[in-house]
Order: structure tokens, then C-alpha cells, then sequence
């Protein structure tokens, strides 16, 4: 729980602390030379190498970003500054970005500040009490004299975390914190019911134009029929024979032709068959029927 309770008016001041912190690490060498001088000069540490640390905000609660700084004060008259070396381990804690590091000289003074931004979000950081104390591994750096190897050593102060969330809380019968996991009722723009009774409404509308629209086309075709003048075998045989040099299109009219010419029979549903098979039908097959309803013609 300590770890999902942040709010976003928490991430957003925790953005703010660190903006603030970032400009404060910033402005350490700064602040250093001010504090020796207001000439622009410093005043020589008192060894070779000198080692500060510090957090800002000294004491934070889980998940909060926190700068851990570290500042250092070389002479560069007693060491070689371009030889300092440092190592640091900021354990539980955990880096949330890249490091920034600002050297700034000032006569014979080099000052270097590192400022890391962190976040306590381990296991590390939470306490049954709602408070965990951390105690960082000291910070080392080395820098070369004229007298050899300069160490130096620098603790840095316990740092308090505290949980998000009380043990009230937590011992509560009914905790102040729950979630809904199940998906939310569906909306509608329009009922479901009232859609699905629109679109039975039409399909039933369709079904029956399809219906009407067939009716229609037959009795049209039926009074085509009744009102077509009778063509006479002989001319509607010469025409099938013409046809059969013609395009499929012109095979399959003068079959229709020759099919309202024989009325009714067996030759008359040969001849209504081929006008309308699939595929178009060849002028060897026409010229086969033309010979015999001449053949029947004749005898």
C-alpha cells in the first residue's frame, strides 16, 4: 500500500522539490565561494581535499525525490585536482536520473559538487513504526599530492523515510484505500433493444420491396410475352443462323427469338435453355438446334 497511495498533488510537489533541489545543487559552488569571500577568492580548505555531503529534503516520505549531494574542496596548490578519484554507493536508495556535476575554480580552490537525483522505493525503506532511519556507506575520495595519496572519507547524515500509509491504517477492519477491478456497465449512444427492433423493422421492409419487386418484373414479362407479335419460324431460323457469327450477346437473342417462335415443346425449352446457359453457348450448338427444327419441320 505505501507504495500505490501517491497522489498526484504528492508527484506534483515532489516535482517542485526537485527542481528546487537540482537549482540548489546548482548553485553550491556558488555558494561556497560567496561564503569565503566576496572577492571572487576562496580561502585554501584547511587539507588537500575536503568532502560534504547532503540530502535535500533532509527527510522524505516513500517514493519522494530526493538529491543526494556531494561537494568537494580541492587546493590545487597541495594537490593535483585532474588526478581526484571518487566512489560512492547510495544503497537502498535508488537512482531516478542522470547525475549532474558542476566544477567551478576559483584562485587556487577547485570546488566539484555531484548532485544525484534518488528515490527510496525498496523494501528498505518501510518500517513496522512508519518511519526507516538509512545509513548510507560513506562517500571516498582520493586526489595525488606531492606527498603521495590524499584519502578522505565523508559519513553521510541518517536519512528518515517515512510510510505513506499509518498503521491505523493497515489494522483498520475496513481499509481506507479500495478498488473496483470490475469493468464499469457499458452506455449506449441508443438501447440495443430499441436497434435491434429498428433494423428487424427493415429487414422485414426489404424482404417484402424484394418480394413486390419480383412480382412486378414477372408481370411485366408476361405482358411482354402476351403482347409480342408472333414471328414467323422461317425468318427467326434465318436469324439464328446469322447469329451464329455474331457476338454472344446477339447468340443468345436470336435463341429467345427462336424460342417464342416454336411456343411451346421440346425444342422450345432446348432452344429457352441454351439462350440463358452458362456459358455463353457456342455457334456449333445453335447451328445443332437450328438442324433439328428443320429436321421435325420437314417431316
Amino acid at each position: 500500500m505505501g507504495r500505490g497511495a501517491a497522489t498526484e498533488p504528492v508527484r506534483a510537489l515532489a516535482r517542485i522539490a526537485a527542481f528546487v533541489a537540482l537549482a540548489g545543487a546548482g548553485a553550491v559552488a556558488g555558494l561556497l565561494a560567496l561564503s569565503h569571500g566576496a572577492t571572487g577568492a576562496i580561502a585554501a580548505p584547511p587539507a588537500p581535499l575536503v568532502a560534504r555531503t547532503t540530502f535535500d529534503p533532509a527527510a522524505a516520505a516513500f517514493g519522494d525525490r530526493i538529491t543526494a549531494t556531494i561537494a568537494l574542496e580541492i587546493d590545487r596548490r597541495r594537490a593535483r585536482a585532474q588526478t581526484l578519484r571518487l566512489r560512492y554507493d547510495l544503497a537502498p536508495l535508488q537512482a531516478i536520473g542522470p547525475s549532474r556535476t558542476i566544477r567551478v575554480t576559483r584562485g587556487d580552490v577547485e570546488l566539484v559538487t555531484i548532485a544525484v537525483p534518488v528515490a527510496c522505493i525498496s523494501n528498505a525503506c518501510l518500517a513496522a513504526g512508519g518511519v526507516a532511519t538509512l545509513r548510507l556507506a560513506p562517500v571516498e575520495a582520493r586526489v595525488e599530492t606531492a606527498a603521495g595519496v590524499r584519502r578522505v572519507a565523508a559519513a553521510w547524515a541518517p536519512l528518515a523515510v517515512r510510510d505513506r500509509v499509518r498503521a491505523a491504517d493497515v489494522n483498520a477492519v475496513q481499509s481506507p484505500l479500495e478498488a473496483d477491478a470490475s469493468p464499469l456497465p457499458p452506455t449506449y449512444r441508443a438501447s440495443p433493444k430499441t436497434l435491434a427492433t429498428i433494423a428487424d423493422v427493415i429487414a422485414a421492409l426489404l424482404g417484402l420491396a424484394a418480394v413486390g419487386l419480383a412480382a412486378w418484373q414477372l408481370e411485366l414479362l408476361a405482358r411482354r410475352r402476351r403482347g409480342a407479335p408472333e414471328i414467323p419460324l422461317a425468318r427467326a431460323i434465318r436469324l439464328a443462323r446469322a447469329a451464329q457469327a455474331l457476338p454472344g450477346p446477339e447468340r443468345r437473342r436470336a435463341l429467345e427469338l427462336l424460342a417464342r417462335a416454336l411456343g411451346r415443346g421440346e425444342l422450345q425449352r432446348e432452344a429457352t435453355r441454351l439462350a440463358w446457359s452458362e456459358p455463353t453457348p457456342e455457334p456449333g450448338e445453335l447451328e445443332l438446334l437450328v438442324a433439328t427444327i428443320e429436321r421435325e419441320e420437314t417431316t
